[in-house]
């Protein structure tokens, strides 16, 4: 699944352009999927992510589900489910890049020979969005999120009432306070990469909500 700043970069997007998602519920929106309590090792969820990520096989996110259940009617909850609804599209993206990359040897020959490999791939995942905060510093991460202290889940019983309080608190610690060596190669996503992804995935969501009806 993709990065947070990946997912807040996107979502910055959407919040600049269209008047109707200047809020805080767009933003927490776009990392609620995410907001389920990891085990000790982060291998499993709660709530499992087949619920959170809207995996009908158990497997795939169908995102047309969640939009059909949430979107399909104007309600004052909008920009909030629009924002878990971007949140499901752009892990599908995410999903695509991720198997295209698997046919790279460094990704390939290293996920089959070590199945814990992954978390020698996501240092450079996460590594390009310390990169990215440090060289934006007006990033909406810094200037509205990490500024969040409290933010009760009204919308989505799967969740505890505490559920985006306590990951919006744990993501922001997360970026806040590492120590991390950004000058450096990334073998597994390099800048470039990412950015072209952020990019695409924008334009991909940009014709999505053509389709949906919102006032700007």
């Amino acid at each position: 699944m993709a990065t947070w700043i990946a997912h807040i970069r996107i979502a910055e997007y959407f919040i600049k352009k269209y008047a109707l998602l200047k809020d805080i519920d767009f933003l927490v929106g776009n990392i609620a999927p995410d907001c389920g309590v990891p085990n000790e090792d982060w291998s499993k969820f709660s709530p499992d992510t087949i619920i959170s990520h809207w995996k009908s096989d158990g497997q795939n996110i169908n995102a047309e589900r969640f939009r059909s259940e949430y979107l399909g009617k104007k309600c004052s909850n909008f920009s909030f489910y629009l924002g878990y609804y971007f949140h499901l599209l752009t892990d599908i993206e995410w999903g695509k890049l991720y198997r295209k990359k698997m046919l790279e040897p460094l990704y390939y020959d290293g996920v089959n020979a070590d199945k814990n490999f992954i978390w020698i791939i996501k240092k450079d995942w996460y590594g390009q969005d310390h990169l990215y905060l440090k060289n934006n510093p007006a990033s909406i991460f810094y200037t509205v999120f990490s500024k969040i202290k409290e933010y009760d889940n009204k919308y989505l019983n799967i969740f505890s009432k505490d559920a985006f309080t306590n990951k919006i608190q744990y993501i922001t610690e997360f970026y806040l306070n590492a120590n991390e060596n950004t000058e450096r190669v990334y073998l597994y996503l390099n800048k470039a990469e990412m950015d072209c992804f952020v990019n695409n995935t924008i334009n991909t969501l940009e014709k999505i909500l053509k389709t949906i009806e919102i006032e700007e």
